[in-house]
């Protein structure tokens, strides 16, 4: 090890000295990521998740409408909603391919300064993947989002008893976008709406709640 080290040029030590940091860092993400700690990229449920990498849970509600945001991070990179190509993610993948390059291309008859240009070319371009993967997961976990306002009109059933003329709330099973969701409810009819009674969405009240009548 000691004579490898010592018959490198000085490019190369450097070159060594960013990857192999930073490509134990990567691999450190990865298994993160595969046991569910690094961000929650496994998560594509509706839940309120990193993907992107910008410290920013996706899906939650920024603009105070009570519906969860599907770019919660706000900005644009390069025009193309959510996507995020400076994260902590990409500059590692950066710092790993471009350090590997760039040692790989020493050994070659290449200009240090060619080796240097297409070592930071292979990184940006690392980057940019890793960027496009994440952003691309992004829309397929905000494209899973329940949209409550979507229930409206729909048909449910009561699971937990809801109180007359608004008196307080219940709660109701319903179907939305194909996902079965319970929410609470609340009604303006004369009478409690028991258990297992069949009711129509007609509105919301507030943010989280539905309005219902009997079927």
């Amino acid at each position: 090890m000691e004579a490898w080290w010592v018959a490198m040029t000085l490019y190369e030590k450097i070159s060594v000295c960013i990857a192999i940091p930073s490509t134990l860092v990567l691999v450190l993400q990865l298994i993160l990521t595969l046991i569910g700690i690094g961000g929650g990229e496994s998560d594509f449920d509706g839940g309120e998740v990193d993907l992107d990498g910008d410290g920013i849970p996706d899906g939650i509600d920024l603009d105070g409408d009570g519906l969860p945001d599907t770019d919660a991070g706000g900005g644009d990179g390069f025009g193309i909603s959510g996507f995020r190509l400076f994260t902590v993610r990409g500059l590692v993948a950066f710092l790993a391919v471009m350090g590997w390059v760039g040692y790989s291309l020493s050994k070659s008859d290449l200009p240090v300064w060619l080796c240097s240009l297409i070592a930071l070319a292979s990184g940006f371009c690392m980057m940019a993947l890793i960027a496009l993967i994440f952003h691309y997961f992004s829309k397929i976990q905000t494209n899973g989002v329940v949209d409550i306002r979507k229930a409206i009109g729909q048909n449910g059933t009561v699971y937990l008893n809801v109180p007359p003329k608004r008196s307080g709330a219940g709660k109701v099973n319903v179907v939305v976008q194909g996902k079965y969701r319970e929410y609470e409810a609340v009604t303006d009819e004369e009478n409690t709406l028991g258990f297992g009674c069949e009711v129509t969405i007609i509105g919301l009240s507030g943010q989280n709640t539905l309005v219902v009548r009997k079927k």
